[in-house]
């Protein structure tokens, strides 16, 4: 059975969170089959209770499992621009976003994805090595260090960027 977005999105947040899909049910206070059946694309229309107490216990916007596009593509300028937005979208749409947004909100996802290097470099020495989980907190860091260098070159790009003049 093909896997619907949500069950790609709500797979893609619970692997950056780390959890397995039993950790997910009991902290949502659903099944497990209920998580195994969404992300495989067995239940393709969950309730909206459900999503709910899924997002709740992940800590995003049930909108993100939903759809992370909601209505289609997003517009640059209501892009989120947070860590979770960073990792959930396609690469051409991250590198479109940066290009048309305020340095305000590039420095704010800078911080984020700072923090969250961190916090990836601090979890990656606590596991042994060859251990999947040490090589998957490897990938995530490869993943935002990426992000990071985006960030900085659009950051650049602003402070190089020839002011816009207004005219009396």
């Amino acid at each position: 059975m093909a896997r619907t977005d949500i069950g790609k999105n709500l797979l893609n947040v619970r692997e950056r969170r780390m959890w397995t899909q039993g950790k997910l049910a009991k902290e949502a206070g659903v099944s497990p089959t209920t998580v195994s059946g969404i992300e495989s694309g067995r239940i393709s229309n969950p309730h909206f209770s459900t999503v709910r107490k899924l997002a709740a216990a992940l800590d995003v916007d049930s909108q993100e499992l939903i759809n992370p596009l909601v209505g289609g593509m997003r517009n640059e300028t209501s892009a989120p621009l947070t860590l979770e937005w960073a990792l959930s979208v396609p690469e051409d749409e991250f590198e479109r976003v940066l290009e048309n947004a305020p340095r305000e909100r590039l420095d704010s996802l800078l911080r984020e994805l700072n923090e969250e290097g961190e916090r990836l470099s601090a979890l990656y020495g606590q596991f042994p090595r060859g251990s999947r989980q040490r090589w998957f907190i490897k990938q995530q860091i490869r993943i935002i260090s990426a992000h990071h260098g985006s960030v900085e070159a659009s950051m650049s790009v602003h402070e190089h960027a020839p002011r816009k003049r207004h005219r009396p």
